[in-house]
């Protein structure tokens, strides 16, 4: 059978007597770090696929690309019979400019794209593919068998793109003659076994590096219908599965592959936790722990019902588990529109508790800006998860995806949403193409910002209340106060909403952290997609987002300057505001400011693991016990938190986006300082 290779003195396509090497994109950001620091496993699962599925897979061998300078590197010396790339979000636009490349040296090189970051509207897919004519074929939905079917026509069509097109391959959009082609996707894999391990194949042993953290699927798909969500179309409903005997052996190959900084593990299921299924490989992962003591960390979103399940799975894997108890609003007006349903107040107070009780991480999410949601509903929604107990609270702007019915223009003309678009966190970069000017990438993203329930000064206003939470409340900075003025009937929400709205007060540090976070957030938002586009994609304005101004993610990076400046008057507005709340209570004065203090020698500047501090304490904490004769106490990092910290330092960077982006991975809880008694 025979194949082809490109001729660069000839700029032609040229057949011969050897292997097909497919080009498969998995294209991640680089510039100022690696954005989206996880194995490309989703694409490794096409090209396993097809290869055990092609019926010429003996001629066909495939490459996996990551990053954007190693691609360049490719492209220079060679050139595939066809490229696909994987399309996200996070990735569109630098995509697409590698595919510019490809079809400048050659255009009867057939792209290939595919992924979520596509719209379900029949008009919109069309508009899409006029908007990027050099996609060739988009394989629509999941990937396996539309891809490998689309290879099979290349194949016999001797790659040429009209040729192929003619034949429509199934599952497959584009334009021919045109027009656009559309219809529905491929049928989806039922048993996700059908899908040799990447792992076990080998083909993602290149990627075990400092800083790339695996990534494994146990089942594919979504029972719900969120319209925010694009596993919320019906095609998702149905769920699939990996084997748990599958997922152990994956789990071995990692462990025993993986290099020694990394600790976490992803998981991209949508539910995980909620099927009997998953108790098996709750059972995987702890045999895992158990033999290779990895992964301390797995980062995935729990699933949504059973509860008891999902604390079952948690316990098993000794508190690794990020549980997750998101609700995006808790206002049934909201909830209907966005056709969710969401667990009771009272279960998410239950399941917050057993939760801690674990030492498992907890955490919910919260949405602002969706259909019907205004300032007062948004606030009832976080006073609810403040009081619950959660250990984390994320709210997020709503981002307008593409490919979900939130999206779609009827939803957007009934509750008048306005939108503006920026820059997303990290994804941006300069890249060197040889002797040609470089490639200059950003990607864009859309968030709605008002709604004819509420304003933009009210969305500026809810920001900065965001902001609150995350620097006073989540992680629990705060605990041992928290804990204190409960006892006292004073609930997370009276405090953290106290706070809030002394923000005028606020010592001088954290004042212009909350002004600059304002302006930022304002600052950051274009009206124009194209204009926002035009500006951004120059050297110059990308040298500046890799500075910090904007181009990360905001939230998080205020945060970030928070924690490594201003813990001491975190601490101690805090407690100032506590002292407010409790003017009517009788208070122990010495003991309050031992508490304050114990607080501050635990978490000041909480990110230097060098730093170790001794008090004596005249009273016990928390229990608020007198002790006649003083205890001595040390603050410190045992060496497993020390190593922690400083690996994932050294991977993110120690400058506030670096910062931001350990604080946002990882259990903040288990980098604050140890405490022994001395004798």
């Amino acid at each position: 059978m025979r194949s082809f290779f490109y001729s660069k003195t000839q700029n032609t396509l040229k057949w011969a007597k050897m292997k097909t090497t497919i080009l498969i994109c998995d294209l991640t950001h680089t510039y100022k770090t690696i954005a989206l620091n996880c194995m490309p496993y989703p694409v490794a699962c096409l090209a396993t696929y097809a290869k055990s599925h092609l019926p010429v897979s003996e001629n066909f061998d495939f490459k996996i690309c990551k990053y954007p300078g190693k691609l360049a590197d490719y492209l220079i010396s060679d050139l595939p019979p066809a490229v696909a790339f994987s399309n996200y979000m996070w990735n569109l636009d630098l995509s697409y400019s590698f595919a510019e490349r490809i079809k400048r040296k050659n255009p009867k090189v057939p792209i290939i794209f595919g992924g979520p970051n596509y719209p379900t509207n029949a008009k919109e897919q069309e508009n899409f593919l006029r908007k990027y004519p050099l996609v060739d074929f988009y394989v629509y939905k999941e990937g396996e068998v539309g891809f490998t079917e689309l290879l099979k026509i290349l194949h016999e069509s001797e790659f040429d793109i009209e040729t192929s097109k003619s034949k429509k391959p199934l599952g497959c959009h584009f334009m021919f003659d045109g027009k656009f082609v559309g219809g529905p996707p491929a049928e989806r894999v039922k048993n996700l076994d059908e899908i040799p391990s990447p792992y076990l194949s080998g083909i993602l042993d290149e990627f075990f590096e400092p800083g790339i953290e695996p990534m494994i699927q146990c089942n594919r798909g979504c029972p719900f219908q969120c319209t925010f969500c694009v596993e919320g179309l019906s095609y998702y409903n149905k769920v699939n599965r990996r084997s748990a005997e599958t997922i152990y052996n994956e789990l071995r190959y990692i462990a025993e592959h993986k290099h020694r900084t990394i600790h976490a593990l992803h998981i991209v299921d949508s539910n995980f936790g909620m099927y009997r299924e998953d108790e098996e490989i709750g059972d995987a992962i702890a045999k895992a722990q158990q033999e290779f003591g990895w992964p301390e960390y797995i980062h995935v979103a729990t699933g949504k019902n059973q509860k008891e399940r999902v604390l079952r799975v948690a316990k098993n894997v000794n508190g690794a588990l990020r549980l997750s108890g998101a609700v995006q609003s808790l206002s049934e007006n909201v909830l209907e529109n966005i056709k969710r349903s969401n667990i009771k107040a009272d279960q998410l107070m239950e399941l917050a508790q057993k939760a801690r009780e674990l030492g498992s991480n907890v955490y919910s999410e919260s949405i602002l800006a969706m259909p019907g949601d205004s300032k007062k509903t948004h606030i009832e929604t976080n006073k609810i998860l403040l009081d619950s107990g959660f250990q984390l609270i994320r709210n997020y702007p709503l981002m307008m995806l593409m490919g979900v019915e939130m999206s779609d223009a009827e939803t957007r003309r009934k509750f008048e949403m306005k939108t503006g678009f920026r820059v997303m966190s990290q994804c941006f970069g300069v890249y060197p193409f040889g002797s040609e000017e470089p490639i200059c990438s950003v990607e864009i993203e859309e968030i709605c910002t008002s709604t004819k329930d509420l304003t933009f000064e009210e969305y500026l206003e809810m920001r900065l209340f965001h902001l609150a939470i995350e620097v006073f409340y989540n992680d629990s900075i705060l605990l041992e106060l928290m804990e204190f003025l409960k006892s006292r009937a004073v609930k997370a929400f009276d405090l953290i909403f106290a706070i809030f709205e002394r923000g005028n007060e606020f010592p001088p540090k954290l004042k212009k952290i909350f002004e600059d976070f304002k302006k930022e957030t304002t600052e950051e938002l274009s009206e124009d997609e194209k204009e926002l586009a035009e500006r951004a994609k120059t050297t110059e304005a990308i040298a500046e987002y890799a500075n910090g101004k904007h181009g990360s993610n905001m939230i998080y990076r205020f945060k970030a300057l928070a924690f490594m400046e201003a813990v001491d008057e975190i601490i101690n507005f805090a407690f100032e505001s506590g002292r407010k709340l409790l003017k009517n209570s009788p208070l122990n004065t010495e003991y309050f400011e031992e508490l304050r203090k114990y607080c501050l020698l635990k978490k000041n500047r909480f990110l230097e693991t060098d730093l170790i501090f001794e008090e004596t304490f005249n009273f016990d904490v928390p229990s608020a016990a007198f002790l006649p004769a003083g205890k001595k106490l040390r603050f410190f990092h045992d060496e497993s938190q020390k190593r922690m910290i400083n690996d994932n330092l050294e991977r993110y960077g120690k400058d506030s986006v670096g910062t931001a982006r350990l604080l946002s991975k990882y259990n903040v809880t288990k980098m604050l300082r140890s405490v022994t008694t001395l004798e």
